[in-house]
């Protein structure tokens, strides 16, 4: 089961986030959808809201590239690598699954600094 949960959410991601398809909220998401990340508001609609600010800030479609993708029963954790801005993003989302959807999520991102502090890959 934690490999299907692992591509339910690596697909669901790369529709929503990567190919920026308003639609694929509503195949992939519940519509009880508990989002953790506090800039955001709950359910299908705020994460619609996130891609049309994305898409209004010039986010282009792109290929998300997965680095981990871990299974724990129906909790899923993505290490993904996205641009946003002109800007390398890497970041860590949590999904939880519920009957075949996306029912919860947390993240943390990061931006790429322009100066290191030392030459570990972040990805």
């Amino acid at each position: 089961m934690s490999a299907d949960h692992k591509q339910i959410v690596a697909t669901a991601y790369q529709r929503i986030f990567g190919d920026l398809d308003v639609s694929a909220v509503d195949k992939y998401m519940s519509r009880v959808f508990v989002q953790h990340n506090p800039t955001i508001a709950d359910g299908p609609d705020g994460v619609k809201q996130l891609l049309q600010m994305l898409a209004s800030q010039g986010v282009q479609k792109q290929e998300i590239e997965f680095k981990h993708a871990i299974a724990d029963g129906n909790t899923v954790m993505l290490h993904s690598r996205y641009e946003m801005a002109g800007k390398q993003w890497r970041f860590i989302y949590i999904y939880r699954i519920e009957d075949g959807k996306l029912a919860e999520h947390w993240d943390a991102m990061m931006q790429m600094p322009d100066t290191r502090a030392n030459n570990n890959p972040l990805f």
